[in-house]
């Protein structure tokens, strides 16, 4: 494996193209292209705990080098330090979910059909209600998921899976995100689910992009919301969205946006987007510091600058880390933001 990563990190021409779209680089020294040169010279750095893994970098690498997947090989089964990871009870509960039969909380409203090949999975949101007090209902994604669905006449069943293991992957710990995949491919096959429904976006890219699910099909609910959801009108409304990490490899641009422009609202767009959007900070629930706190006031400051009535995301981490940081600066930030189910769901009610 080291000899297949030195062959990657060799095509790297030190051009200083990732250093200029690195978002961390903007509130800090880290410059992607240590991570090359820890490679080549063996030695430990460190620079690989620091990356966000938001694959910017990726993206506009002209030899193509994948420095977030050389990056998930060199963290390994090397778990993170503790002190690192920003919210270290949620990896307890992770290593707790590990040993235990029952898979994360499904109570949600909503009409279900537990013969349907159709599955929604919520994620972990049971586990941020519980422990995340930034002003944040993350319970409400899933009722309002539901109440979307069935308002497309889908009446899917509940699926209680383990998390999907996003963060442990992200932070090092490869055997527990085995156990959790492991876990959950036997689950999905036994009940038959052909089309595995989520709200989260590192759900999605997680279940896509490391998952062996054979012929299930993975769908983020707003591709279903962009085909399926009645026109209407709410041009009062300026919105911009933003493009979380775990949607960049899998390219999840346009249905988002296409959910918000069937809801009638005006859908207005922030200076970074898409493959280069900037992060909110966090990556894998690490390193929760005065940077991460600089990156997320630069997209709120971008979201200000377009004079927005909703800041709307797709990924229930950029909901409370920019909710985290707007509840701290309440003056200075006077948008709502929200999650995308959440937000259409208040709309079809007449809430907004």
């Amino acid at each position: 494996m080291k000899e297949e990563l030195l062959q990657i990190a060799r095509i790297c021409y030190q051009c200083g193209e990732c250093t200029g779209a690195c978002p961390l680089r903007r509130v800090s020294r880290f410059n992607p292209r240590e991570i090359i040169h820890e490679l080549a010279t063996d030695k430990g750095s460190g620079a690989g705990w620091e990356c966000l893994l938001c694959e910017n970098c990726y993206f506009v690498c002209p030899q193509g080098v994948d420095i977030p997947s050389l990056i998930l090989d060199l963290r390994g089964n090397n778990p993170a330090r503790e002190d690192i990871i920003a919210h270290s009870v949620l990896s307890r509960i992770a290593y707790f979910m590990a040993r235990s039969d029952k898979g994360v909380p499904v109570d949600f409203c909503g009409e279900t059909d537990e013969d349907s090949d159709y599955g929604y999975f919520p994620g972990c949101l049971g586990y941020l209600d519980l422990f995340m007090d930034v002003g944040v209902n993350f319970h409400e994604i899933g009722d309002y998921a539901l109440l979307l669905l069935n308002k497309m006449n889908l009446k899917p069943r509940l699926v209680s899976l383990k998390c999907c293991g996003h963060d442990v992957l992200f932070q090092g710990n490869s055997e527990l995100f085995q156990q959790f995949a492991s876990y959950n491919e036997r689950k999905i096959r036994e009940l038959g689910i052909k089309k595995l429904i989520v709200s989260c976006a590192e759900c999605y890219s997680t279940f896509k992009r490391y998952y062996k699910l054979g012929g299930v099909e993975v769908i983020h609910i707003a591709e279903l919301l962009s085909e399926g959801l009645p026109e209407s009108k709410h041009a009062q409304l300026r919105v911009a969205y933003h493009d979380p990490c775990a949607f960049k490899r899998v390219q999840l641009y346009d249905a988002p946006r296409d959910a918000l422009k069937k809801s009638g609202i005006t859908l207005v767009e922030l200076a970074h987007s898409r493959s280069n959007a900037l992060c909110c900070g966090i990556s894998g629930m690490m390193n929760c510091n005065d940077r991460s706190k600089a990156l997320r006031a630069f997209r709120l400051d971008e979201a200000k600058a377009r004079d927005i009535d909703v800041l709307i995301t797709t990924c229930p981490k950029c909901l409370l880390h920019f909710n985290c940081l707007k509840h701290e600066h309440t003056h200075e930030y006077k948008f709502e933001i929200m999650d995308l189910v959440v937000f259409l769901g208040r709309l079809a009610e007449g809430r907004l």
